[in-house]
C-alpha cells in the first residue's frame, strides 16, 4: 500500500519498515481541477499540484512533515479531503534529537495503527537498503547528475530502486566539467529542465530537492543495538542531510553549504517555484555573497504545470553568452 510522502525530510525508512511502499508525490503535468476547490490559487504550484495527485490517485496514506507554511498546512486539507494523514513535528530548529526521537516513536505507532509493523529487524534492514540507495545516487551524480532517476527511484519500491540505479551507473558516461553551473532551489520534477542546461553547454551541479538532497547526508557513527537506536539513528541522520531554508542552522550552516557547492562553479541559477517563500528569502543575501565570489547569479522561476521551456531556454542561453 502507497504512502505519499511531499518532503525529503520524511522518515521514508520507518514508513518502509512497517511494510508500506513510500512514494514521494510532486507536481504532475496534470491540469489542476480538483484541488482549485481546497486550495488557494496563490500556494505553490508543487502543493497545488500534490493535492490534485492526492485527489486523483490510490493511496493508502499520506504523511507529513513540519517544512514550510504551506505544505504544513496541507495536512489539515487532506484530512478534511478525507485522506488518512499524519504530521511528524520536525523540529524547525535543528539540535534537539530528543525531541524529535519522541516524535519518531509516535509515528511508529500510528504506523501500527495504520496495520504496519515496525520491528528492530525490519528497520536496520530499511536503513540498509536506503543507505545503498543512497551511496549509488551519490556515485551516480559524481558521474553524470540523472534527475530522471533520482524522481523515479522515490517513487518504486527501494529494493528496484537500488537495480536502476546500478544499471544506470553501468552505462552513466561522464559529464563535462565546463563551464559548470549549480543549481539551487526546492522542487523541479520535470527532467527536461535539466537537459536545457546542458543544450546551452553547461554541466550540472545541483542542490534541489529532486536532486542532491534526497539523498546527501551526514550519517551517524554509532551502530543501532535496539529500536530505540535505530530511531535514533534516524533522527541524527535526518538532522545532518543537506541542509534546507525551511530549517534553522547554527553558523549560517544553510549558506556555507551552497557557498561551499559553489566554488568550483562559474554561475548559480536560483531554480525557484513560484510562491516558494523559504526559497526567495534566502534569495538576497545567497545572490549577494555569491556575487562577492565573482559568480555569475539567475533566478528562474517556475509554475506547474505549465513550464515555458523556450522562455526558460532563452535565459539559461544568455547566462551562457555572458560566461562566455
Amino acid at each position: 500500500m502507497k504512502v505519499g510522502y511531499l518532503c525529503t525530510f520524511t522518515p521514508k525508512e520507518i514508513i518502509y519498515s512497517a511494510g508500506f511502499q513510500p512514494f514521494r508525490v510532486f507536481a504532475t503535468e496534470r491540469p489542476i481541477e480538483l484541488a482549485s476547490a481546497y486550495i488557494q490559487s496563490y500556494s505553490c504550484s508543487q502543493a497545488r499540484g500534490a493535492l490534485e495527485c492526492a485527489l486523483k490517485d490510490d493511496f493508502y496514506a499520506f504523511v507529513f512533515t513540519r517544512c514550510c507554511d504551506t505544505l504544513m498546512r496541507l495536512t489539515d486539507i487532506f484530512e478534511f479531503a478525507g485522506k488518512r494523514v499524519y504530521n511528524i513535528e520536525f523540529p524547525t530548529k535543528i539540535g534537539n534529537v530528543e525531541y524529535y526521537l519522541r516524535e519518531l516513536k509516535d509515528f511508529v505507532e500510528v504506523l501500527r495503527d495504520w496495520g504496519g509493523e515496525v520491528s528492530f529487524e525490519s528497520l536496520v534492514e530499511s536503513l540498509k537498503l536506503y543507505r545503498e540507495l543512497e551511496e549509488g545516487l551519490k556515485q551516480l551524480f559524481s558521474v553524470f547528475p540523472d534527475y530522471e532517476t533520482a524522481i523515479k527511484v522515490q517513487q518504486i519500491d527501494v529494493k528496484d530502486a537500488i537495480k536502476l540505479v546500478d544499471e544506470k551507473l553501468k552505462s552513466a558516461k561522464k559529464e563535462k566539467e565546463s563551464p559548470k553551473v549549480l543549481i539551487t532551489g526546492s522542487v523541479c520534477p520535470y527532467p527536461k529542465i535539466y537537459d536545457l542546461f546542458r543544450e546551452a553547454g553547461f554541466s550540472i551541479k545541483d542542490d534541489l530537492c529532486t536532486g542532491s538532497r534526497f539523498f546527501e547526508y551526514i550519517y551517524p557513527t554509532f551502530e543501532p543495538e535496539d529500536l530505540e537506536g535505530a530511531l535514533r539513528f534516524i533522527a541524527e541522520k535526518y538532522f545532518y542531510k543537506s541542509p534546507c531554508p525551511t530549517k534553522h542552522y547554527e553558523s549560517d550552516r544553510r549558506f556555507e553549504y551552497v557557498i561551499k557547492l559553489a566554488e568550483d562553479c562559474d554561475a548559480v541559477v536560483f531554480l525557484l517555484v513560484k510562491f516558494c517563500e523559504p526559497h526567495f528569502f534566502d534569495y538576497p543575501q545567497l545572490k549577494s555573497e555569491l556575487e562577492k565570489m565573482g559568480k555569475k547569479v539567475a533566478l528562474i522561476e517556475l509554475e506547474f504545470p505549465v513550464v515555458s521551456t523556450e522562455q526558460i531556454r532563452t535565459r539559461i542561453e544568455a547566462l551562457r553568452e555572458v560566461i562566455l
